[in-house]
Parts: C-alpha cells; sequence; structure tokens
C-alpha cells in the first residue's frame, strides 16, 4: 500500500487558495449543468488520491472508484442514468463501486501492512483478522456496510473537490444493473452513487435552507431537543 500522498497542489489551477472546509460546507451546492472545461491531470489525481483517504472500518476500504472521462463513453453512463443532462456535460464522472467480497482477500495484506506501520501488533494479526470476520460476516446485511463506508469516500471525493474550487454534482440516479454492464463492473459491486465533477454553468443554485438545530439535533436521547446555549 501507499504512503499518504505529500505532493498534493496547495493551490486551486488560478493560483487561489483552497477553500477552507466551513466554507466548502456552507457553499456547496448540487450542479445542474457544466461547461466544458476540464479538470487538470494534477487536480483529479489530487481530488482521487485525497478520497482514497477517507476511513472505513478495519481500514478494508471496500470502495473502488471508476473514472470517466472520455465524451462516448459519458454518453453511455448518461444512457443508463435516466439521461440526466449532468452526465454528459461534466468533464468527469465517477462511479463509486462497493466490493462486497473483494475486502475479503485484501484483509491479510492490509492487516499485516498496518501492522508493520505500527497500527497493531505483528504477533496479533491472525487474532485480529478472524475477530474482525466474525463481526462483519456476523452483520446482517453486509452491502448496508459497503454502502456506507463508499458513501464516506464518495463524500470525501465531493468535498476534495470543492475545496480545489471545482464543482460536483452527487447522483444516485442510474439503472445500476446496467451500469455494471456497461462498464464491466463485476457483479459483487454494488454501484453507490455517481459524482460529476467539474465547472458550473451560471447561475448558481440558490441556497434553499436547512432545519433548525432543535429540529434535527438531540440531547442524551431522541425527542429531547439541543438547545444552543
Amino acid at each position: 500500500m501507499e504512503d499518504k500522498p505529500t505532493n498534493l497542489p496547495r493551490t486551486r489551477p488560478d493560483g487561489g487558495e483552497l477553500k477552507p472546509l466551513t466554507e466548502v460546507l456552507l457553499e456547496r451546492r448540487a450542479t445542474n449543468h457544466f461547461t466544458d472545461e476540464e479538470v487538470p491531470e494534477e487536480y483529479l489525481n489530487a481530488i482521487l488520491r485525497l478520497a482514497a483517504q477517507a476511513p472505513s472500518g478495519y481500514n478494508l476500504q471496500p470502495w473502488r472508484f471508476v473514472v470517466v472521462r472520455n465524451a462516448e463513453n459519458r454518453k453511455r453512463l448518461k444512457s443508463v442514468a435516466f439521461g440526466q443532462e449532468k452526465v454528459g456535460e461534466a468533464p468527469v464522472v465517477v462511479i463509486f463501486v462497493g466490493m462486497k467480497e473483494e475486502w475479503k482477500r485484501t484483509a491479510d495484506e492490509i492487516f499485516r501492512e498496518g501492522a508493520e506501520r505500527g497500527a497493531g501488533r505483528p504477533d496479533n494479526v491472525e487474532q485480529y483478522k478472524v475477530s474482525a470476520f466474525q463481526f462483519l460476516e456476523g452483520m446482517q446485511h453486509m452491502p448496508t456496510w459497503v454502502n456506507r463506508h463508499t458513501a464516506i469516500a464518495m463524500t470525501t471525493m465531493m468535498y476534495a473537490a470543492e475545496a480545489y474550487g471545482f464543482d460536483t454534482a452527487p447522483m444516485e440516479g442510474f439503472d445500476a444493473a446496467a451500469v455494471r454492464a456497461e462498464f464491466g463492473i463485476p457483479e459483487e459491486g454494488e454501484v453507490v452513487a455517481l459524482l460529476a465533477i467539474g465547472r458550473a454553468r451560471q447561475p448558481d443554485k440558490a441556497y434553499p435552507g436547512r432545519f433548525p438545530l432543535e429540529r434535527i439535533a438531540f440531547s442524551e436521547r431522541f425527542g429531547e431537543a439541543w438547545k444552543e446555549k
């Protein structure tokens, strides 16, 4: 496995400073239409590398990214994504795939290298693996576990792209079986989401508002409203 990336771009393509996380969270909107301006290779690689740093249970990293840039391939993807225009417009669309079985085949590599790097004891790797497998295989619905972790990776990639000044559109609207067939995704692969990345065609989408905290946050137990002090 690789070390943490250290050679990531420290500025946006226009030379401006990276957007701080607070600005990304407050200003991000799902983009409806994109220009044809390309995402430079250096920045696309950085966005992918940052998404790969997303957390996952036992560090099993069950996600895979299919990066679709070719115009004809984006048309193919659009045809199995209910004809959404943004799929054909955006210069980059990433298909997020959760692997429901592959993590079992890569677990040894992950646990042993983790122990060698100090994340655990080398003499305890097998016991750790057995414990992890017992927990995960005891879950009632493994696809849900895979879906959750892949969604975290997708969200990480979305925020990374926004920090670099690009616009994004996460999408759930697609025929999963057709996406698998069109892009050679194995049957075990759960197609979790699509993420379009590029430059928004103006005007920006208006801020739609959010529920106040007392409607969605609770103190100690469900129903006890959170009170800001």
